[in-house]
């Protein structure tokens, strides 16, 4: 919040030396314990004002709605202040309200005011607009109010003007309502955050993470924790976003009970009740703001309950939020207008609240916590949001990773706590970075499944099979006309159709069954339809033909490869020796090795593709999440599965004079199970593989991930796969990645986060193929159902810290000379609820006490 302090006594005629003392530390300190960066100094703007003796001190406009949310309803005071030693008599307040096309809607004189030496005077003014442009976050109409003070003489002494919106906040039959509208909050946390400035961020800056926010259709944000750069507000207001604007106060070190927060001891009444108000005073006029939120995790007690009394006195016409507010306390008054549980489960909320309460909303203040790879099961809580009136949406933790830019031999890197501090200081390691975008603003492959279950169009596709789609408009004050839809036939994972439809201008909340002219499907072929609702409008920082909102429909699923299909082979020669069982065909050999039963080495036209032997592996390099609930020490038996394998046989048959077969049997002693590998090798060079894990006989802790690991001559670094993408994908975060053919290089499969750990994984996989400059390389088929991969440029372990974090940076990953990938039956869900203890979500958990199973087929492609 602003300091303010009058200079006139001090100045002198002539040049004055202007000097501020800033303290690191202060009793106010105690009140502003939140979880970023501690960096002192002045983050604010620094200037001089000069003031006329009378003048306007404060006004505050109301630009309201009446009952049936049509007309506005405006009411301005404001108020005369007089610094001269006598009074000042026969000042006029003039005002002018007008559109942004310099319209004049209303306007007014006051009567002649006199003020006393040294006292203030209020005017009020108020009026009426009939259909009135009302203000939302989907249409942020504004208009300029003018206000000017003229002395005795008539002359002009002071004018000021703001951006004013009309619109309502309030709380109705246990929902948020803006301008009569259940609106939902897709929000996100944003502490004030520059990689380079630190809490100092520009408006150019400010500017960028709005156009972010509404590209990624993000239309809310907390300002946590504290009220930010005025200029932020003025920015929400004019691009549309709506504001839980909150104070700063956060002391979640003294604890939460009634005899340790501060917000239960009087001697603290006035810091909480003054912060509160202070803010609420400064950004009164903003149409952005439409919650007033009192702080964060300091508890709560006679403190909190008399801000939230204070607030509703000064402005009744916003509902207030505190998310501590009634708990573990004696306070039995209402002192909350929202129930914001943060991090509150799924479950817990069916359970919990929606089976007591009916007066109040819920939203999240804070959720879907997306430290790292993380924002699993980020559908699920929309799940509950559109099945539930009462649950209107939340705010991700958080907007940006915290990163500071640091140099390391002469290369940049994003720096967080420990980098700095000398050894031995506590820190609390990356926990900083908890955003859905880097601290340069690259955005997560994460924040991509934000976007999809955010967007507020929404495609049914339950008459798709009839050539209908319908679709629903969720926005609550917009119509379509700024939209055009866009359809494509995938064929195969190719597009071979595709047209636009108009939107006929579809009405708020309401649907339309719109005919997709894709015509006749061919048997035997996967098909898939593709719908995207393209941006055709003039909007500021949304470009013109932005993808708004999309959705893939399966229309016809063919059976993936269950055989070899080949209709004329060569003769295969086997050559055999006590170590290993060499496989020769027509320009290629593949060997299996005789002490681990694995597929070592494969030779197309000379050319060893295979750096290392395939096989099981069971591990992936922990995410925030997995070290946030312990998976590195208690799944820890299975990152060492692979060392206590052994071969526990290994059969070989040649079936005819193309076909051989190598049965084998691993058995990994330390989980008490055992895996079949079974390999059909073709006279072409197709070798079909079949895994079984049979389920163990004692309880164990989740897998991380089933499959099977090799690693590839490093010139195959050309991917094409047909599944889920382009972005990384998961089990439990792949409804924004959709089935297709893409192509990319190895090096672009790899997401450096800020602290390295798993990534650039994909799901529902029909094939894959690494190639080489000349299009020689393999490819996997799979067999029977989809599988899953991650081709990287570096060994898993180069991601993998051990049992710590280390301090790890992507400069400390180093490229191989190699490409290794993993074929999976199964990776777990990256989870997202929380990074302190939460696992992924019970179905995209995969444990040892039943079978798994999956085939696939590596096929040769030859110079």
């Amino acid at each position: 919040m602003p300091s303010e302090f009058n200079l006139t006594p001090y100045l002198v005629k002539g040049k004055n030396k202007l000097a501020i003392q800033v303290f690191q530390f202060t009793d106010g300190s105690y009140l502003e314990d939140q979880d970023f960066w501690r960096l002192s100094g002045i983050q604010r703007d620094v200037f001089l004002l000069a003031r006329p003796k009378t003048h306007i001190r404060d006004f505050f406009v109301k630009a309201l709605l009446d009952e049936k949310y049509q007309d506005g309803v405006f009411s301005l005071d404001v108020e005369l202040l007089n610094k001269n030693k006598r009074s000042a008599n026969n000042n006029v307040i003039e005002y002018k309200l007008m559109d942004l096309q310099s319209n004049t809607w209303l306007q007014g004189v006051s009567d002649k005011l006199s003020v006393s030496k040294n006292g203030s005077v209020h005017f009020q003014f108020d009026g009426t607009i009939k259909n009135v442009k009302k203000w939302s976050a989907e249409e942020p109409n504004l208009y300029q109010l003018l206000i000017a003070l003229k002395n005795s003489k008539g002359q002009v002494v002071e004018a000021t003007s703001i951006h004013v919106g009309f619109r309502t906040s309030e709380i109705k039959n246990g929902q948020l309502l803006v301008n009569g509208q259940p609106i939902l909050l897709k929000g996100v946390n944003r502490h004030e955050h520059d990689a380079l400035f630190g809490h100092v961020v520009s408006e150019q800056a400010m500017i960028e993470d709005i156009k972010l926010m509404k590209q990624f259709n993000i239309n809310a944000v907390r300002t946590s924790h504290y009220p930010n750069d005025p200029k932020w507000y003025a920015l929400c207001d004019k691009y549309g976003i709506y504001l839980y604007d909150e104070a700063n106060i956060e002391s979640h070190g003294y604890g939460y009970k009634i005899d340790e927060t501060l917000a239960n001891k009087p001697e603290w009444k006035n810091a909480h009740v003054s912060r509160v108000l202070n803010m609420v005073e400064r950004d009164k006029n903003h149409p952005s703001v439409i919650v007033w939120s009192m702080g964060n995790e300091a508890g709560t007690g006679m403190n909190f309950l008399e801000a939230y009394k204070q607030v509703y006195k000064r402005d009744g016409d916003r509902p207030v939020h505190y998310e501590r507010a009634e708990k573990l306390t004696n306070i039995t008054e209402q002192h909350t207008d929202i129930h914001g549980d943060m991090y509150r489960r799924i479950w817990d909320i069916k359970k919990v609240y929606l089976n007591r309460e009916l007066k109040r909303p819920f939203i999240w203040c804070e959720y879907a916590h997306a430290m790292g790879n993380s924002s699993g099961n980020f559908k699920e809580y929309w799940d509950l949001v559109h099945s539930h009136p009462q649950v209107q949406g939340g705010f991700i933790w958080d907007w940006m990773d915290q990163g500071l830019v640091a140099y390391k031999e002469g290369q940049e890197y994003s720096a967080y706590g420990g980098h700095f501090e000398p050894a031995g200081h506590r820190h609390d390691n990356n926990f900083c970075f908890n955003g859905v975008v880097n601290a340069d603003r690259t955005p997560h492959p994460g924040l991509y499944e934000v976007k999809k279950v955010y967007q507020n169009i929404d495609f049914d596709g339950s008459e798709i099979k009839d050539g209908h789609v319908i679709i629903h408009n969720g926005r609550f004050f917009a119509d379509l006309s700024d939209l055009v839809f866009k359809w494509e036939l995938v064929e195969n994972g190719s597009v071979v159709k595709s047209g636009n439809i108009a939107s006929n201008g579809l009405a708020p909340q309401s649907k339309e069954s719109y005919t997709i002219p894709y015509g006749e499907l061919k048997d035997g072929q996967e098909y898939f339809l593709n719908m995207y609702a393209l941006n055709m409008g003039f909007k500021p920082l949304i470009p013109f033909g932005h993808v708004m909102a999309q959705e893939q429909f399966p229309l016809a699923v063919s059976p993936l490869t269950n055989t070899l299909m080949t209709a004329h082979v060569n003769a295969l020669n086997v050559i055999e020796d006590e170590n290993r069982v060499n496989i020769v065909g027509n320009d290629f050999a593949i060997t299996f090795s005789k002490s681990n039963g694995a597929l070592s080495s494969y030779v197309i036209n000379g050319m060893e593709l295979l750096k290392s032997p395939m096989v099981p592996d069971f591990w992936r390099a922990p995410t925030d999440n997995d070290f946030g609930s312990k998976v590195p020490k208690r799944c820890n038996v299975w990152k060492e599965a692979s060392s206590s394998m052994s071969l526990t046989s290994f059969q070989k048959e040649r079936l005819d004079k193309s076909t051989f077969k190598i049965n084998t049997v691993l058995s990994i002693d330390n989980v008490n199970t055992v895996i079949h590998l079974d390999y059909l090798i073709h006279g072409d060079g197709k070798i079909k593989v079949n895994y079984e894990m049979e389920a163990s006989k004692v309880k164990l802790p989740e897998i991380p991930r089933i499959g099977l690991k090799l690693r590839l001559h490093k010139t195959l670094d050309n991917l094409s796969y047909y599944g889920k993408g382009p972005w990384e994908n998961y089990i439990d975060r792949n409804t924004a990645s959709f089935v297709g053919i893409y192509h990319s290089k190895v090096e672009d499969q790899y997401f450096a986060y800020g602290r390295p750990q798993e990534n650039g994984h994909k799901t529902d996989v029909r094939w894959l193929g690494l190639f080489n400059y000349s299009g020689m390389g393999l490819k996997m088929i799979a067999v029977d159902q989809t599988i899953e991969f991650n081709a990287l440029p570096m060994a898993k372990e180069e991601l993998d810290p051990g049992m710590s974090k280390k301090l790890r940076t992507p400069l400390d990953v180093k490229e191989a000379d190699f490409v290794e990938l993993h074929i999976d039956h199964k990776m777990m869900g990256v989870g997202g609820d929380n990074s302190w203890g939460a696992k992924p979500h019970e179905s995209y958990l995969f444990y040892a006490d039943k079978n798994y199973s999956y085939s696939f087929i590596i096929c040769p492609k030859n110079l």
